[in-house]
């Protein structure tokens, strides 16, 4: 038998380098990974992106996409110049969002959803929201 322990130094170094390649690859996969799964966020604030005073509550993907939809819609301007501003977490008294539209019945019945203010230039929108965006109204329009 062959005795181990009677490795050149050379050949220990090789085998040492060999290991750390393997971990160093490995280090760099998982930190493109890292990298890549952080939404980054740039300083213009794009659509979907809340400022620092926003509430703790924070909003969706499947909602800011159907309410970005619903005020480019109404307000024939392109989502990518709409922006949200302010979310709140609401619990409305009815199916309606406690906004009554004439010709539909509201069914008085709580019902989760998200106040959300969407803004262009220095005009603001409030939109309220079911909880999974199926309900989607314009409730106030503030201009300055």
């Amino acid at each position: 038998m062959e005795d181990i322990s009677n490795t050149s130094p050379a050949s220990r170094m090789n085998e040492k380098q060999a290991i750390q390649l393997p971990l160093i690859v490995q280090a760099l996969a998982f930190t493109a990974i890292l990298h890549f799964s952080v939404i980054q966020t740039p300083s213009n604030q794009p659509p979907g992106t809340y400022p620092t005073s926003q509430t703790s509550s924070t909003l969706s993907a499947p909602i800011v996409n159907p309410v970005l939809q619903q005020a480019s819609q109404d307000l024939k301007l392109p989502t990518s110049a709409l922006r949200i501003i302010n979310v709140q977490k609401q619990t409305w008294s009815d199916n309606c969002l406690e906004l009554s539209d004439s010709g539909v019945v509201c069914t008085r019945r709580r019902v989760s959803g998200w106040q959300v203010t969407v803004a262009h230039e220095h005009n603001q929108w409030i939109y309220r929201s079911d909880a999974s965006g199926a309900v989607i109204k314009l409730a106030h329009r503030n201009s300055h």
